[in-house]
């Protein structure tokens, strides 16, 4: 663990493991760049997170299918028909952290992915349709424009703090597959649908 201070109002900043690539200030929203070990970039601030009924907050514990795990943080998107939260949370068997969905109650556990294979453009991928996405045979049904609404906590990410993003979702080999596409980058990962009883909370 890393001990920093935010540099808008003085507050501690904890940095919880090496993984950690941005932080937001539980005090006055100010999110941080994590540059190396004793450095923090201002990325600018968030909005503040309204408290909705969940499960899981950050800081909670439990076990997902035999492994535990902390919760490190949350971030909130919004698109037109309403908004989802992903948790990132830390496995206590060392792996590099993984984001835990929650959408409506439907819970969905995703790992990123190193992206390896092509993958089509934004503008060209419809519902409906099959694509090569990374190798994988997506059927993509889902096709949305987003923003991130707000944060809290610690990620193994740099989030989008200012504008919209496209991103698309869909099945391949029994596993589901989305894709964010970035300002500057495009991210792929691969999740599985999670009963409320796999969620484990000590």
């Amino acid at each position: 663990m890393i001990d920093m201070n935010c540099t808008s109002c003085g507050a501690p900043l904890k940095v919880e493991n090496q993984f950690v690539r941005s932080v937001t200030c539980q005090f006055c929203g100010a999110a941080y760049i994590v540059s190396g070990s004793d450095g923090l970039d201002e990325a600018g601030k968030t909005a503040s997170l309204a408290d909705y009924p969940s499960r899981v907050g950050v800081g909670t514990q439990g076990e997902i299918k035999g492994r535990t795990f902390t919760v490190l943080g949350r971030v909130r998107y919004t698109y037109d028909e309403g908004f989802w939260d992903e948790w990132q949370i830390e496995w206590h068997d060392g792996a590099p952290p993984d984001w835990l969905e929650e959408d409506e109650g439907y819970w969905t556990l995703y790992k990123r992915e190193r992206v390896r294979g092509q993958i089509p453009p934004m503008d060209q991928i419809s519902v409906g349709k099959v694509y090569n996405m990374n190798n994988k045979q997506v059927f993509v049904t889902e096709k949305r424009t987003a923003k991130m609404l707000g944060s809290e906590g610690q990620f193994s990410s740099v989030l989008p703090i200012q504008g919209k993003f496209g991103y698309a979702s869909g099945t391949a080999d029994g596993q589901i597959v989305s894709v964010n596409f970035w300002s500057d980058e495009i991210e792929l990962s691969t999740g599985t649908d999670l009963e409320p009883h796999e969620i484990k909370l000590s």
